[in-house]
């Protein structure tokens, strides 16, 4: 049922998009083999850099490749982020956003709760870093895809340490990160994420999925569900533990919000991805409930991935009159709404309506992606404010696409340090870390009766905002039961207690892959226990790793590696470097639900217009597209770094999937 993704023969040997034979080889492709062993990452980079500012780092789709993306950061850090000036201290990126198919995958018992077909299944790199043969050299956030090992990010459905430096946010979650910014000032960005893609026919169900999961249950279990959507909306009118802290600075997703792509260049994106368009006409392009946030958290940045291309955005938040929202429809909720009405203007498209009755913006135009906005005489331009939401999606994890953003983001709130916490952060050489979100917090304590563990409709309607008393109690059950090394200089500090529950890959396993039942996890039951809540759909950790069945034979893991060497070029390519990137004709689609083929609105829709793309097998159709994305010399490459490094031996026998 594989197929390749991108550009084939087809099967009349013309253009057009072959099945099962992935991406055709070139005629000519003897420097290919010659530089089959190299990689290319382009990373842009947005935002000024200040004293201030936070340096964030944003991917899109991993797949399992986290040596490859730390290792294009740290070439862009030696390049871009060290100073000359002895005098001047070097600056680093502060964290790594991950915007889902991260692939946790711990042994190969983690394989059954993979949703890839069984012969693109590879171990990747995580294991390497869940073991502590290696570390992540920068602290890392990350939401869970489509994906993912489930199985291992279900026991952390509140959120958790994955692996050492590398935080999972929960199925859905708001967590802050600090750092010090000046001699006595401590300043914080406010990080929401939601997990999973969206299907309506699970969407308002609870979550009843457990490992080892049949068919349908190793897809529902990434669905997003719709009390973690309220929970998130409800953060937006919900007081804060501090009078500053407000707003949502960033949120991650893996889906794009439904109807983003008319606030972007929809020519462009078109280009790239012309089988985008039918969806984008119907409004099935993105997640109806991540649009529904958009509108309700208006975050300054989004970042999303799952459609593996990039694209930029800028929604301008504005108040509609009385006469408008008298108007709205309030009562359409998430259900699609056609977008037949859009129409042409001059080059751009202009969006109908409120396709969603929550919506609160106005589109106005097009804007660049440079994020001016076209100057305009209509009276709409008068209902505007200064709030706006920067969209960002990037493409998966492979030589020469645009995979990778760098974004200096200033601080929305800070505070006055006490002594004790800068003396933490001397010892810490100044590097970020993470906090609770006290209003979250409160907000999951009160709501825990949404988390069911049921197949049946789950009803959230308790529309109340969390009340300053609620936010005080997080704060007195932190005093009292938050026992960590951070607990005297912060008691929202996240405690660094990453455990490993299964034992770690080893190499020289054999036997088929068996799915496990959930087991637990330690953090999970310390994060219940201290806000006073039972488990409802995950389970108390029994035992370590010394009481499980052994999976395979154990052995001393080998020594840890270094990172792979880079060298970094600017603004063209390195010597004797390939026009085109390697092909890989084991390439496959990672955004096919296989068993969702025939079902509408499912989660693979962008695919199945590919796939009516392919059979059609359009004659006249050329490669014009697969050298704008992955060559990047008629893309946005401007201002790119380019980083030119060794790729490092593949680390399983199967073939790596992309």
């Amino acid at each position: 049922r594989g197929r390749g993704r991108g550009r084939g023969r087809g099967r009349s040997g013309r253009g057009g998009r072959g099945r099962g034979g992935g991406r055709h080889q070139y005629q000519n492709n003897s420097n290919h083999r010659e530089n089959a062993s190299s990689s290319v990452h382009n990373i842009g980079a947005t935002g000024t850099p200040s004293s201030t500012s936070f340096t964030v780092a944003v991917q899109g789709c991993s797949h399992g490749e986290l040596d490859s993306i730390y290792d294009a950061l740290e070439c862009y850090r030696a390049q871009k982020l060290t100073s000359n000036d002895p005098n001047l201290p070097d600056k680093h990126v502060d964290v790594l956003l991950c915007c889902g198919d991260v692939q946790t995958l711990r042994n190969t018992a983690d394989f059954p709760s993979l949703n890839v077909p069984p012969k693109y299944k590879a171990m990747g790199d995580f294991h390497a870093y869940y073991s502590g043969q290696k570390v992540a050299p920068i602290l890392t956030i990350m939401i869970g895809g489509n994906h993912e090992a489930s199985n291992y990010l279900q026991e952390l459905h509140y959120g958790g340490w994955v692996a050492p430096n590398i935080y999972y946010l929960g199925a859905a979650g708001v967590i802050n990160i600090s750092k010090r910014t000046s001699a006595d000032t401590i300043s914080t960005l406010r990080i929401a994420g939601l997990s999973g893609i969206y299907n309506s026919r699970h969407y308002s169900l609870g979550r009843y999925e457990m490992p080892p999961y049949d068919q349908g249950g190793l897809r529902s279990v990434y669905h997003s569900r719709e009390v973690d959507v309220k929970r998130l909306q409800a953060v937006a009118t919900a007081p804060s533990a501090t009078e500053q802290q407000q707003a949502i600075d960033i949120m991650i997703s893996h889906d794009w919000p439904r109807g983003i792509a008319y606030h972007g260049n929809l020519p462009q994106l078109l280009r790239k991805k012309p089988y985008f368009k039918q969806e984008i006409e119907d409004n099935e392009l993105g997640s109806p409930a991540n649009e529904v946030l958009l509108h309700t958290l208006k975050p300054r940045h989004w970042f999303a991935a799952h459609l593996h291309v990039k694209f930029e955005a800028l929604v301008r938040h504005g108040s509609k009159s009385p006469e408008k929202e008298a108007t709205n429809d309030s009562t359409s909720g998430l259900e699609s709404q056609p977008m037949a009405a859009a129409t042409k203007v001059e080059g751009t498209m202009e969006e109908p309506k409120d396709p969603v009755g929550t919506a609160t913006t106005e589109f106005l135009g097009m804007e660049s992606n440079d994020g001016t906005c076209p100057v305009s005489s209509s009276s709409n331009m008068e209902s505007l404010t200064e709030q706006m939401t920067r969209f960002l999606s990037l493409d998966k994890c492979l030589p020469k696409r645009r995979h990778i953003q760098i974004t200096h983001v200033e601080p929305s709130s800070s505070r006055s340090a006490n002594d004790a916490e800068l003396a933490s952060t001397v010892e810490n050489n100044d590097k970020a870390w993470l906090e609770y979100d006290a209003t979250w917090l409160a907000m999951l304590r009160r709501t825990h009766g949404w988390t069911q563990r049921t197949r049946r409709v789950v009803v959230a309607d308790d529309d109340n905002p969390v009340t300053k008393e609620e936010i005080e109690d997080i704060l007195k059950r932190f005093e009292g039961g938050n026992k960590n090394e951070c607990s005297l200089t912060n008691l929202l500090a996240v405690p660094h207690n990453f455990a490993m529950t299964v034992p770690p890959h080893d190499p020289s396993s054999y036997g088929p892959p068996r799915g496990l039942p959930m087991i637990g996890n330690p953090q999970t039951d310390l994060f219940l226990e201290t806000l006073g809540l039972d488990h409802r759909i995950t389970v108390p950790f029994t035992g370590g790793m010394q009481q499980q069945q052994p999976l395979f034979s154990q052995q001393p893991p080998p020594p840890p590696q270094p990172l792979i060497p880079s060298a970094v070029i600017h603004g063209g390519r390195a010597k004797n470097m390939p026009t085109h990137t390697i092909d890989d004709e084991n390439e496959i689609d990672l955004d096919e639900d296989l068993d969702e083929v025939k079902a509408p609105g499912n989660d693979a829709s962008c695919e199945l217009q590919e796939m009516a793309v392919e059979n059609k097998g359009d004659p006249a159709e050329i490669d014009l597209e697969e050298s704008e994305e992955e060559d990047g010399s008629k893309d946005d490459a401007g201002g790119d770094t380019v980083c030119f490094s060794p790729s490092s031996p593949p680390s399983s026998v199967a073939k790596k999937p992309r």
